[in-house]
């Protein structure tokens, strides 16, 4: 029953005869997903004009994007309710008591429901070793192998956050280009917008699918045959019969297996990924060589762990060749990722001290809207401990004045709190 209602709804989300056409000037285009968005070719005077648009269809648009990562919070927050009355987030524990490790800064980052998502993918792939152990740990993993929800959601949570962060920062710097010095050319403009629209596409596919993957008290078919694989899992934990528990956990896990594929393939997440597995590879390539240069540019910068490790023909370099050196990688680094806070940070110091505050001021602008800053409004900063490049940056803009007259006409709408 969930397999057929996704595949309606996906039927439903793709209008018939919907053939991207070209955005005629002030008329929004069409996103990855086919709905509305800034659409591919698109100059900072086209975006900059949606975004001032004050018709309500528009502003209502532009406000639909910042409220996606709060209505997809609201169906995580549910599935988080869920399982901590289930007891699903004892596997987290038991798995950190059983394997103590140091926790890097990705795996720090990550939120519940990613972590459990994490332990759940690497013990379900030992499950014909685990489940045999018993104990509250094999419970546990039983009960999430036959939770198909939670397995096909745990597809479509992965990688949100990601998403949230790139559309929250994409809009940022757009928005920052009316009210502030930013300073976008046509060709970051149009990267940047082609950046909203992927992770907005990927975000509104997650939205639907996060919805039709609700539990449902009246989906009782799909309750009973969970129940009897759970109570099959718990039988062969239990049974002393090494033989039969061989000859039988596999067939029972491979048909699990097979009945997550078979929900997976209804998701918006997994056809949107198929069919836009070559944008979201340019992405994820743009970014990787982006930090490539970000690396090599760290060791120009006096203070950074980099910096105490470049060769003795870097250290030897004056500050202003450092600096001089990076400025020159910089800019195809911020082609590849204008949303790159280090690599924003990194080209306004370094053009600061080489070109002064005129030329600067647009990176530590760009930096402050990555942060979630405006200068121009405390209220953005007042209640916050703001880091030494936070508030060096926002000094630098605040000395230079108010933004250039005309730059300032109507803002697009406020983003929800």
């Amino acid at each position: 029953m969930l397999l057929a209602a996704l595949s309606l709804v996906f039927l439903a989300w793709q209008a018939p005869g919907q053939v991207p056409v070209g955005p005629r000037e002030g008329e929004w285009g069409q996103a990855h997903d086919g709905e509305r968005g800034f659409g591919p070719h698109r100059s900072l005077r086209d975006i900059t004009h949606l975004l001032r648009s004050t018709a309500e269809p528009d502003r209502a648009f532009v406000q639909s994007l910042y409220k996606l990562e709060d209505e997809i919070r609201v169906l995580l927050s549910l599935a988080t309710e869920r399982y901590k009355s289930s007891g699903y987030f004892d596997l987290i524990e038991i798995a950190e008591k059983e394997k103590p490790r140091t926790t890097g800064t990705e795996e720090a980052q990550m939120t519940p429901l990613e972590k459990l998502a994490a332990v759940f993918r690497e013990r379900a792939l030992h499950a014909g070793t685990e489940l045999p152990k018993g104990g509250r740990s094999a419970d546990l993993l039983a009960r999430l192998l036959v939770d198909s929800r939670f397995r096909v959601r745990a597809q479509v949570i992965d990688g949100l956050e990601f998403e949230f962060s790139e559309l929250k920062s994409g809009l940022a710097v757009l928005s920052a280009e009316l009210d502030g010095f930013v300073g976008l050319r046509d060709a970051e403009a149009e990267t940047i917008s082609r950046r909203v629209d992927l992770a907005a596409s990927r975000l509104r596919g997650a939205k639907l699918d996060l919805e039709a993957l609700r539990e449902d008290s009246k989906d009782a078919t799909a309750g009973e045959t969970w129940g009897k694989d759970l109570e099959a899992l718990f039988e062969l934990i239990r049974t002393d019969d090494v033989d039969r528990r061989a000859r039988e956990l596999p067939e029972i896990l491979d048909r699990l297996e097979q009945r997550e594929l078979g929900m997976a393939s209804a998701l918006f997440t997994t056809r949107l990924e198929t069919k836009l597995a070559e944008e979201f590879e340019r992405r994820k390539r743009d970014i990787a060589a982006a930090d490539d240069v970000l690396r090599k540019v760290r060791s120009y910068f006096p203070g950074t762990p980099e910096s105490e490790k470049a060769p003795p023909e870097i250290q030897r370099l004056s500050k202003s060749k450092r600096y001089a050196t990076a400025v020159k990688e910089l800019p195809e680094a911020l082609a590849y990722d204008p949303l790159g806070e280090e690599l924003n940070w990194f080209e306004a110091e370094a053009t600061d001290f080489l070109s002064g505050a005129i030329e600067s001021k647009r990176y530590f602008d760009r930096y402050l809207a990555l942060r979630g800053i405006r200068a121009h409004d405390h209220r953005t900063y007042q209640d916050r401990t703001l880091s030494r490049e936070e508030k060096r940056a926002l000094d630098a803009v605040q000395a230079v004045g108010s933004p250039p007259s005309g730059t300032q006409p109507t803002a697009p709408p406020t983003p929800p709190k």
